[in-house]
């Protein structure tokens, strides 16, 4: 049986299963319906689903669905300045769902099931006044490239000879802040956010502390493909036809930061305006990891660390830039 919610954002299709069973959501929003506001801990629910559903969303590109292949760098700068005049964010979210029985203290696990990318993308570089991205020296004017993914999604050309295999992810999956916070969405931190990280890929999990009832979970910023750093700016930006993921509470984690799982890695993180001390925030949360799930004593996971975990710059513009350290599965028995 199929059960329409209509409400007056949004066109939810429910497929309905047997009781106790996990149900799969169809959630597709227009441009006009994307949440393009601070992140906060009292935006209303889009979608509400229970423990262990998934659902299958579309994101739509930056600047509220505005960004375009067919736009000149001066165009897309004066659309940003307009909705930063506004007090707009540029960052047009997918959500909130509400996940019945996610309560403060628990863990929100989401995994990544399926993407299904678009046809185009863009990135683009500032111009050296604004003093945006990891190098602002020696770019004076703005530039915008446009991106076309090939017929079955797989690569881009970005130049004669220089081919690029797509990895798409979501650039940032958030849950709400603390109640009484106002967080600007393109800075990430403990309820995850504009991570960029370009290992939550299909085949993820992405572990989230949860901060309010239901945690309010949004996702948005797609890629096509990105380099660890992001230094320029921006990743191949694109919006995604479909993505799936599904939605598990878990009572019996307790973090206080994000922490993620590859099928062949633990991945710690850290953010802070400084880079050192970024790095500084995702050794300890290795080391506490180790300590945690191998019972290591601290100078032994500390040492472990330097052994046998790969530390990668995430980002290193959004605000506050990001570590992220690759604790091997192969090494533990």
């Amino acid at each position: 049986m199929l059960f329409i919610l209509c409400t007056a954002l949004l066109i939810a299709v429910v497929i309905a299963a047997k009781p106790c069973e996990a149900k799969t959501h169809s959630f597709f929003i227009e441009k006009e319906h994307a949440y393009n506001g601070m992140l906060r801990a009292d935006i209303p629910p889009a979608l509400v689903i229970d423990d262990g559903d998934s659902v299958v969303f579309n994101t739509v590109m930056l600047m509220g669905g505005e960004l375009s292949p067919e736009m000149t760098f001066d165009e897309m700068l004066t659309l940003r300045s307009e909705m930063k005049e506004k007090g707009i964010g540029v960052y047009a979210f997918t959500g909130p769902f509400l996940i019945n029985g996610a309560e403060p203290g628990d863990t929100l696990e989401v995994r990544v099931k399926r993407i299904v990318p678009g046809k185009y993308a863009v990135t683009h570089i500032y111009p050296d006044p604004m003093g945006i991205g990891g190098l602002p020296e020696g770019f004076e004017k703005g530039f915008l490239k446009p991106l076309f993914l090939s017929e079955d999604r797989k690569t881009i050309e970005y130049a004669p000879g220089v081919t690029l295999q797509v990895r798409p992810f979501l650039g940032t999956m958030a849950v709400a802040p603390r109640p009484g916070e106002v967080l600007p969405p393109a800075v990430p931190g403990y309820f995850a956010g504009n991570m960029d990280n370009r290992e939550l890929v299909v085949g993820s999990t992405l572990y989230i502390p949860v901060n309010v009832p239901g945690a309010l979970f949004m996702a948005a910023d797609a890629h096509a493909v990105q380099g660890d750093g992001e230094v320029s700016i921006a990743a191949a930006e694109t919006y995604f036809e479909e993505a799936e993921l599904q939605f598990v509470v878990r009572k019996d984690m307790k973090l206080h930061y994000p922490l993620a799982e590859t099928p062949t890695h633990w991945i710690v993180m850290g953010f802070h305006q400084d880079l050192d001390e970024a790095m500084k925030m995702a050794i300890r949360e290795a080391v506490s990891f180790l300590m945690r799930e191998k019972s290591l004593s601290r100078e032994e996971a500390y040492s472990l660390c330097s052994l046998a975990v790969d530390f990668h710059v995430t980002q290193v513009v959004d605000g506050d830039k990001g570590i992220h350290g690759m604790i091997p599965k192969s090494i533990f028995s």
